[in-house]
């Protein structure tokens, strides 16, 4: 019995020896051919890439069909749909697994902490949720978190597109859309009247595939999006350094005005005009100087217009087409009324002849019918006064002198019907022509009944008086001294003062902050 024991034993050993000796030998000839075990990390990715593959088909459908639940709730979210919509190829659930992790999570934590400096909400961008999913992927525990592999390859991959487009979009070109924020508050007829009308740099398709093309290193892209003048990174400063509502709300509503970038934005340098409708100002900007002026812009219920222009005619002595609206809303009520027409310096125009007309044959209802003009003649009463400064625009707005010199004594200067009226326009007019030689200026002063400064103006206007005749009436004109100037109509409530250089806060005026506030509410934390 113990020899029986003993042989058996001796089989058992024999055998694993010979169980020792083959792992022994398939080691070593595993080792010699180049060959080693793969790791629990390696076999993880490697079950991971395989997930993706068998369920890449299904997860496509899966995405489709997110894309058709809901609707978009902003631009950014349009250009992702648009992009899958067309064919558009996957971005980061696809290829090397461990580089989708990577990424994805870089990308999520780096949202999360710009968001927090600009005062948004993370959730904004999906932060929390693609953090999930990559937990999900990186331990594949989609069993017992209840989630198919499917669900949550088209999540993430719709998640991170979104994130990484509405980061990007909002630092290029603003988190909110100025057309459809000031062109839909006030109700005009059948449409909105407007009051917005900058021609900004605005994403694109191209803009779609340059922005996606950057997706295997998307922190670096989407940092250098960021609006990098002085101007908005000290209002960036303003905001993570005050702490009151009031504080923030300036900084944030200023910061995104400082998104839209118009694409006639004066460069660094370039002479141009500044009008800034809150603190009711204008500042002639040079290279190596600024002045500044009071101006009276448009009441609450003609609203100035904002935009960007070239200021390309200085006309003298202008007459003034009065807007059909102050002649239906007041002038028409005058009807029939010389008296008030002589005194007022109007005269009635047939539309459809150009001929001039009698005031006394036309009646209210033929002025408010539209087939008459009203025009009022230039000189010392003018409501144009004796300057206008013309730029190209939509709204027939303009910069010009006045005849109510008494308007610009007043704190709140929002009395026109949409106009500019400039304080110094002369002064203006010289910043306009900066090559222009006293004899021409001398010229236009003798123009608007102002004294000459040169000897040879005085002489002239001394001859003219002799000879019992007045200054000429000239015209400047682009094709003639004017080069154009850029000029922005803008509106900002909290500013470095382009000539003292110190930070100044505006009324909010047309309240415009609070419309901005309204619909950045979604991005705020």
């Amino acid at each position: 019995m113990l020899h029986t024991e003993s042989r058996e034993n001796g089989k058992k050993g024999n055998g694993a020896i010979v169980t020792i000796a083959v792992v022994l030998f398939l080691l070593s000839t595993a080792c010699a051919q180049g060959f080693r075990f793969e790791t629990e990390e390696e076999r993880v990715a490697r079950e991971r890439l395989q997930l993706l593959s068998d369920n890449a088909q299904d997860a496509q459908q899966r995405l489709g069909q997110f894309l058709c639940q809901g609707h978009d709730s902003l631009s950014a979210d349009t250009l992702v749909r648009n992009y899958y919509n067309g064919g558009g190829e996957w971005l980061w659930v696809t290829g090397d697994t461990t580089r989708l992790l990577h990424n994805a999570d870089t990308l999520a934590r780096f949202l999360a902490g710009k968001a927090q400096s600009v005062a948004f909400a993370p959730e904004v961008f999906f932060t929390d949720d693609i953090l999930h999913d990559i937990d999900l992927f990186r331990t594949l525990r989609f069993d017992s978190a209840g989630v198919s592999v499917t669900d949550a390859m088209a999540r993430l991959e719709l998640s991170l597109s979104r994130a990484f487009m509405r980061y990007a979009v909002g630092q290029r070109f603003g988190f909110i859309d100025p057309f459809e924020t000031f062109n839909r508050l006030e109700k005009r007829g059948a449409g909105y009247r407007q009051v917005y009308d900058v021609d900004i740099e605005q994403p694109d398709s191209q803009f779609v595939m340059d922005a996606f093309a950057h997706v295997q290193s998307p922190i670096e892209y989407i940092d250098s999006l960021e609006p990098t003048d002085t101007i908005y990174q000290r209002l960036k400063e303003r905001l993570l350094t005050d702490t009151t509502d009031a504080g923030r709300t300036l900084a944030i509503c200023n910061m995104e005005r400082r998104r839209w970038r118009s694409k006639m934005r004066p460069k660094d340098g370039e002479r141009h005009v500044f009008v800034n409708i809150p603190s009711q100002q204008l500042w002639a900007i040079a290279p190596d100087s600024v002045f500044s002026m009071k101006i009276c812009c448009g009441a609450w219920s003609t609203k100035t217009p904002l935009l960007t222009s070239g200021i390309k005619l200085i006309q003298l002595n202008p007459e003034w087409r009065i807007p059909f609206t102050i002649v239906r809303d007041d002038v028409s009520r005058h009807a029939g009324d010389s008296a008030y027409f002589a005194r007022n310096g109007y005269y009635i125009v047939r539309s459809s002849t150009g001929s001039t007309v009698s005031p006394k044959s036309v009646s209210a209802d033929q002025l408010r019918g539209g087939g008459y003009r009203v025009t009022q003649r230039s000189g010392r009463g003018n409501s144009l006064g004796r300057i206008i400064f013309r730029f190209p625009n939509k709204f027939d707005v303009y910069l010009h002198d006045t005849n109510n010199r008494k308007a610009f004594n007043a704190e709140r200067r929002t009395v026109s019907h949409g106009c500019v009226r400039v304080q110094k326009p002369f002064d203006l007019a010289m910043f306009m022509l900066p090559d222009a030689d006293e004899w021409t200026l001398d010229r236009m002063r003798m123009s608007i009944d102002m004294q000459p400064q040169s000897d040879k103006g005085k002489e002239y206007l001394k001859q003219l008086r002799e000879e019992g005749k007045e200054g000429p009436v000239r015209l400047i004109s682009s094709k003639d001294v004017v080069p154009v100037v850029c000029v922005e109509l803008d509106y900002y409530t909290l500013y470095p003062n382009p000539e003292t250089g110190k930070w100044e806060k505006w009324p909010d005026r047309y309240e415009y902050d609070k419309q901005i506030m309204k619909r950045m509410k979604a991005f705020l934390k």
